[in-house]
């Protein structure tokens, strides 16, 4: 069972993700904020992180980038996602293994994340 942790500042975009992803047999762990992302990634030892871009007063590129280069979360797959008008080149230099435009729909979710967590995988 994959392990997952999803970060959304929108409340009920991050419990429908939630849902439908522990629906596919995955194990979510939801945050509204990315304050505590660091700590919980220890608690938790996430297979993936799925991160909405904006979140309030915080940027999951700005997040993604320093996780990346945080030598235990280097190799921890990185979904970003944004309804907003995003460019490739951000995604790049925030290090994002993957990212999807808002709105996606489920199937294409599901298949992004394994996807990339089996390339995480040795």
């Amino acid at each position: 069972m994959a392990r997952l942790i999803i970060v959304d500042d929108d409340e009920d975009l991050l419990e429908m993700v939630s849902f439908v992803l522990r629906s596919h047999g995955m194990e979510i762990k939801s945050l509204s904020t990315g304050a505590l992302l660091f700590k919980i990634m220890a608690i938790e030892k996430p297979d993936m992180l799925v991160m909405d871009i904006y979140l309030g007063d915080m940027d999951g590129r700005t997040i993604c980038k320093q996780l990346k280069n945080t030598r235990e979360y280097s190799n921890v797959p990185v979904l970003l996602y944004s309804a907003g008008n995003i460019s490739k080149t951000s995604i790049v230099d925030s290090l994002a293994d993957d990212f999807l435009q808002k709105p996606f729909d489920v199937p294409t979710l599901v298949n992004r994340i394994e996807e990339n967590i089996k390339k995480s995988r040795p």
